[in-house]
């Protein structure tokens, strides 16, 4: 199955977590991008866009690169040797040369000086001492360090590997199994430790949880308010529109032609009250009567996994959007030029168009997916992980600040955003460069391409998202505001 969190701040992983669903490939990638030599990475064909490594690698190639540079970072931490650096003693009678080998480098300290004087300030760069031995002795030994730690860091990667197929039980067994005795009751008894720690979290969670029940209980009210003076007389205009433009991430979401039907937009709400054992929240988008479909509510719902206490993603629902003829913005109708036996002719056909309204159209999940293979699950994942940061922005940013959005305050010049989109827009220009070719007559071996041109007219498409089940989102009012979104 898939697990999906919102992304953290990269850092080290252990084996079992890069392998896992939690870590994605984009996330190792760019670890790896970031951590490690241009050589390894050369080595290893990590070297590139993102986007275009991603699609070329396997998941089992990144995390055994990935645990390899673990090796790799802990062996050169072990083998460190310390700087061959000192200072020199201005009091002492004994010469620095005299009681050792000269350093590499040494810094000498200027002797007093009478005022109004300039002060004498030297740095002594001496020649390191060369080490005793034959060429010939030192390049093998030389080559048997390499060796020694090529064999070391190998082994290490096998016991990591070795690690990802048990279980946390087998895992913390094996651990303890090669302790001494002693060391092993001293780790035991921290474990005692954690286990009272962790009551006391999850004592500490369930009293956060009401605390929050009761303000944003507190807060119904004021957002009550807010959706009066903005859809009141004269009203602020654009309101919702321009709160979600200003947050770049959204705003990267949002296409030219879901502007006008967003400015119908007249709140969002937001609920986590799903039901007894639904952990996860739900939010709402409130429209005025519009010329492009006939909802008035149009509903997003992120199940969570109730036995995972992280937040594990475990379905979204979303809803069938009715659109009114022709006004479907979630799709294009373009003209391609067939040939057909010597004679050109022009066909219309409705493609998918990038839209936020697909937002309401989240992904299926199968429900077998070993059916799927590596490069479909990975997108799929990214697909998931990113629908997941978009509703937990909305919930925690947008709808709490929305007037700070809409002024700009809230706005961060200084965000930091996924350069990788950079690289797969000039993909999907390409790959969509490619499909502007005209249909196969089965009968005429002959291909003609040419571009296709947008119409004016859109074509009704049915929703393909179903219904939301846990009603309209009644924002704070109808229930407690959930936690957070996890960070992964």
């Amino acid at each position: 199955g898939f697990c999906v969190r919102r992304q953290r701040d990269m850092g080290q992983w252990t084996a079992a977590e890069a392998a896992s669903d939690t870590v994605s490939k984009k996330m190792l990638l760019l670890h790896l991008q970031e951590e490690t030599s241009e050589a390894f990475l050369e080595e290893r064909k990590l070297s590139g866009p993102p986007a275009a490594v991603l699609k070329r690698v396997t998941k089992e190639a990144l995390v055994a690169a990935y645990i390899e540079s673990m090796g790799k970072a802990g062996a050169a931490g072990s083998g460190a040797s310390k700087p061959d650096f000192k200072f020199a003693s201005i009091d002492s009678g004994v010469s620095a040369a005299a009681a050792s080998p000269a350093p590499a480098f040494s810094f000498s300290p200027p002797a007093a000086v009478a005022a109004g004087s300039t002060g004498n300030f030297s740095f002594n760069f001496a020649a390191a001492p060369s080490p005793k031995g034959k060429p010939e002795e030192k390049e093998a030994a030389s080559t048997a360090d390499d060796e020694d730690e090529e064999k070391d860091s190998h082994q290490l990667m096998q016991k990591r590997m070795a690690q990802l197929n048990m279980s946390a039980a087998q895992r913390r067994d094996a651990t303890l199994a090669e302790l001494p005795a002693a060391t092993r009751r001293e780790v035991e008894e921290l474990e005692k430790l954690q286990e009272q720690s962790d009551e006391f979290q999850r004592e500490f969670d369930e009293k956060l949880a009401a605390l929050r029940q009761e303000y944003e209980k507190k807060k119904a009210p004021l957002y009550k308010k807010r959706s009066d003076i903005v859809n009141g007389s004269p009203g602020v205009s654009g309101f919702w529109l321009t709160c979600l433009t200003n947050h770049m991430m959204l705003a990267d979401e949002i296409q030219k032609v879901d502007e006008p039907v967003l400015s119908f937009l007249k709140d969002i709400k937001y609920s986590s009250s799903l039901g007894p054992g639904k952990p996860g929240f739900q939010l709402a988008f409130v429209f005025s009567e519009n010329p492009y479909f006939e909802n008035e509510v149009l509903t997003k719902t992120y199940l969570l996994d109730p036995t995972d206490e992280d937040g594990c993603l475990q379905r979204t629902i979303g809803t069938d959007i009715k659109w009114k003829e022709g006004k479907d913005v979630t799709v294009r109708v373009v003209e391609k030029k067939q040939k057909k036996k010597g004679k050109l002719r022009t066909i219309k056909v409705k493609e998918p168009a990038d839209s936020f309204f697909n937002f309401f159209d989240p992904a299926e999940v199968p429900d077998d997916d070993e059916d799927m293979d590596e490069e479909e699950a990975d997108q799929l994942h990214e697909q998931l992980e990113n629908d997941y940061e978009m509703g937990c922005v909305i919930k925690d940013r947008i709808v709490p600040r929305a007037v700070a959005w809409f002024t700009g305050a809230a706005v961060d010049p200084e965000e930091d955003y996924d350069e990788e989109d950079d690289y797969e827009e000039e993909e999907d220009d390409d790959e969509e460069e490619e499909d502007e070719e005209e249909f196969d007559d089965e009968e005429d071996d002959e291909e003609e391409d040419d571009d296709h041109v947008d119409t004016s007219k859109m074509r009704a498409k049915g929703g393909a998202g179903t219904a939301a089940g846990a009603g309209a989102g009644g924002g704070a009012k109808s229930g407690p505001a959930g936690e957070e979104c996890k960070q992964q």
